[in-house]
C-alpha cells in the first residue's frame, strides 16, 4: 500500500514537472512575438526576463519554507497549478500590453511553487540506492515538457495564433492541479542523522557554483527563439521549435545519466560537463552552418541534462532529512538570483555588442562554475 502511494507520489510528480517547465518557458516563448509586434529591443525583453526569473527565485525560497513548515507540499503545488492555468489562459482575453506582462509576471510566483517542493518530494519517496535514477528521470520529465511545448506552441501559433495558443496551454494545468490535491500527506519516518559533509563552506561553493552555471544557461535560453529569428531567419512561429533541439539534448543527456548516476561520483561528472559546456558555447556563436550549430546546440543540452540531476543528487548525498528541503529552495533560489542577471545582462550586452558576442560572453560563468566545482571537490575530499 505504501509502495503504491509513493508510486503514485512519484508519477504524478514527473507529469507535473513535464508541465511546470511549460509555464515556465512561455515568455521566453512569447518574446519573438512581443518583439515584433510591439518593437522591444534585446534590453527591454531581457528586462522582462529578470524581472520574472527574480520574483520566481524569492518565491521558490518561500514556498520551500512554507512546504518544511506545514508539510503539505501537494497542496501549495495544486495552488500553483491552479494560478498559474487562470493566468495563462486569460490573455487570451487581454488585449493591451501592460496588462498581459503583469499577468506573465504573476506565473512567476504560481510556477515557483513547484521546483523545492517535488524535489523534495522525490527524494522522500524514491527506493533506496534509487534517488539518483529518480532525479534524472525527474528532469527528462521536465527536459520532455519543454521540448513538447518548444514544437507544439509553434504548431498552435500557426494555427490559431499566440493568444488561443496560450489558452489551449493553459487547460490541462487544471487537472494537475487536481491530481495533486487528492495526494495524501507524505511524513517521513527516516531517522534524521547529521552528516560530517553538511558544512557551511561546502554547501556555500556549491550554491556559487550553481548560481555561476544558471547564469550562463539562463543566457543562452532567455534568447534562444530570438537567436533563431534574427540570426538564422526562421520565423518567430518556428523559432519555438528551434529551442527543442536544446532540450532534446538534455532529456537524452538525462536518460543516458539516468542509469548510471547512483554508481559513479556525481561531482566529478558536473566538473568535466562544465567546462565541455563552456568551450561549445563559444563553438555554437563561431559556426555558421546550420547543421553543425544543431548538433552544437544538441550537445550543450545534453550536457545539461547530465549536470541537473548530478547536482541534486550530490546535494542530496551529502544533505540530512532535517535541512533538505531548505536546502533546495535555498538552490533554486540562489540559481533564480544570478538567472535573474541573466537576460537583463546579456540583453544589455547584446544591444551594445550584438547578440553573438553576449552570446560568447556566456561561456565565462560556465567556466567560473568549473573552478569552483573543482574546489568543492577538494575541499570534501579533504573533509572526508
Amino acid at each position: 500500500m505504501i509502495k503504491d502511494k509513493k508510486n503514485i507520489q512519484l508519477k504524478i510528480n514527473l507529469w507535473g514537472h513535464a508541465y511546470n517547465d511549460s509555464y515556465l518557458f512561455i515568455i521566453p516563448l512569447l518574446l519573438p512575438f512581443l518583439r515584433q509586434e510591439f518593437f522591444f529591443t534585446y534590453f527591454q525583453s531581457g528586462l522582462i526576463l529578470a524581472i520574472h526569473v527574480a520574483l520566481r527565485s524569492i518565491f521558490s525560497l518561500v514556498f520551500s519554507l512554507l512546504g518544511e513548515r506545514f508539510n503539505h507540499r501537494h497542496l501549495f503545488i495544486a495552488f500553483g497549478f491552479t494560478l498559474s492555468s487562470i493566468f495563462l489562459g486569460s490573455i487570451v482575453w487581454i488585449s493591451h500590453l501592460p496588462f498581459v506582462i503583469t499577468i506573465l509576471l504573476l506565473m512567476a510566483i504560481s510556477v515557483s511553487t513547484f521546483h523545492p517542493l517535488a524535489t523534495v518530494m522525490i527524494s522522500e519517496n524514491a527506493a533506496p540506492g534509487k534517488k539518483g535514477q529518480y532525479l534524472s528521470l525527474f528532469n527528462v520529465a521536465g527536459t520532455l515538457g519543454l521540448s513538447i511545448i518548444s514544437l507544439m506552441f509553434g504548431w498552435l501559433v500557426q494555427l490559431w495564433g499566440w493568444r488561443i495558443a496560450c489558452l489551449a496551454i493553459s487547460l490541462p494545468g487544471f487537472i494537475l492541479a487536481w491530481g495533486y490535491s487528492k495526494l495524501k500527506n507524505n511524513k517521513s519516518n527516516v531517522d534524521i542523522k547529521e552528516e560530517q559533509l553538511t558544512q557551511k563552506i561546502c554547501f556555500l561553493i556549491y550554491f556559487i557554483s550553481y548560481a555561476f552555471r544558471g547564469l550562463g544557461i539562463w543566457a543562452i535560453l532567455s534568447f534562444l527563439p530570438v537567436y533563431a529569428t534574427d540570426f538564422i531567419g526562421l520565423t518567430p512561429g518556428i523559432s519555438a521549435w528551434f529551442a527543442s533541439i536544446y532540450f532534446a539534448g538534455e532529456l537524452f543527456g538525462s536518460l543516458g545519466i539516468s542509469k548510471i548516476l547512483d554508481r559513479i561520483n556525481s561531482l566529478k561528472l558536473i566538473i568535466i560537463a562544465t567546462i565541455f559546456s563552456s568551450l561549445l558555447i563559444l563553438a555554437l556563436t563561431s559556426s555558421t552552418l546550420p547543421i553543425i550549430m544543431v548538433i552544437i546546440l544538441v550537445t550543450i543540452g545534453l550536457l545539461q541534462g547530465c549536470i541537473y540531476p548530478s547536482q541534486h543528487t550530490w546535494l542530496n548525498e551529502v544533505s540530512s532529512n532535517q535541512i533538505r528541503g531548505k536546502l533546495f529552495g535555498l538552490v533554486f533560489f540562489i540559481e533564480g538570483l544570478s538567472s535573474t542577471i541573466a537576460p537583463f545582462l546579456y540583453g544589455w550586452l547584446a544591444d551594445k555588442l550584438g547578440l553573438v558576442y553576449a552570446y560568447r560572453l556566456a561561456s565565462i560563468p560556465f567556466f567560473i562554475s568549473f573552478l569552483l566545482y573543482i574546489l568543492l571537490h577538494f575541499t570534501t575530499k579533504k573533509d572526508l
